[in-house]
């Protein structure tokens, strides 16, 4: 690795001395239009690098990007389960920091409503979500549920007794225009 990262250099520093010497001795305009060639393929090959690391980087989330309502996200795993808990689960985060977990009957009215407090952990990419003083306790809610970042979103993964990882996504906010 250390003989293809001299030669490289080795390339590089005769390339960018060579070309304007040769074209200083000889006038011929061909060793300038290398040498420009040269200098554009390094500045695409270095704009490439940095829009190839920039398009596969991890969403960075804030406090404000985690405010908002979340539902069980029905294409980790498809079927009867994931509709029936897409369906019976949502919950909230607000702007206060107040954590609120609902649960619905069938017939789409609340069953239940849990709410606790929001605690941010600094010190990791995003804020660590911590849920405290959760009142009456729920057997899906994680205390301190795991943030995914993907490329372009993110989304929480409670631990269920019951259900096993449940996926939890933010809800996109629609604007229509009248």
């Amino acid at each position: 690795m250390i003989y293809l990262n001299f030669v490289i250099f080795i390339v590089f520093f005769l390339v960018l001395f060579s070309l304007p010497s040769l074209y200083f001795l000889t006038k011929k305009k061909i060793f300038i239009k290398l040498f420009f060639g040269f200098w554009s393929i390094i500045i695409f090959l270095i704009g490439t690098i940095f829009l190839i690391d920039f398009v596969n980087s991890k969403t960075k989330v804030s406090k404000k990007d985690i405010i908002g309502k979340y539902y069980v996200d029905k294409n980790m795993f498809k079927g009867k389960n994931a509709d029936w808990q897409y369906e019976h689960f949502d919950f909230e985060i607000t702007s206060n920091d107040e954590f609120i977990f609902f649960e619905y009957f069938d017939s789409g009215k609340i069953k239940s409503v849990h709410k606790g407090k929001v605690n941010y952990i600094e010190g990791y990419a995003s804020p660590h979500l911590k849920i405290t003083n959760l009142n009456p306790e729920h057997q899906i809610v994680d205390k301190e549920p795991l943030l995914v970042r993907g490329n372009w979103s993110f989304y929480y993964v409670f631990k269920s007794k019951k259900f096993g990882n449940m996926f939890f996504k933010k809800k996109k906010l629609v604007f229509y225009k009248f």
